[in-house]
């Protein structure tokens, strides 16, 4: 797989992940805000913390796959610009 194609595919996925984030935050914050289990909005609160909870899991592994990824422009790019100080 190109590398091009791979950082794409990488960007599309965390983009998903945190849409799936923000909207299952926003059922989970304005739609069931109960602490309790009432409530349904198409799905059960629980089912919404579920899928916010694993979500974030999945999300934050990725951004990890990411920043190792792209270590070596980190690197370079945070040499260079403190190098220009």
């Amino acid at each position: 797989m190109r590398k091009t194609t791979r950082n794409y595919l990488i960007a599309m996925v965390m983009a998903l992940l945190a849409l799936v984030q923000a909207v299952s935050g926003f059922v989970l914050w304005l739609a069931l805000p109960s602490g309790g289990r009432g409530g349904t909005f198409l799905f059960s609160r629980d089912v919404w913390l579920t899928i916010h909870n694993r979500a974030a899991l999945v999300l934050a592994a990725i951004v990890v796959v990411h920043i190792i990824l792209h270590w070596d422009w980190i690197v370079r790019t945070t040499k260079s610009y403190f190098s220009r100080s």
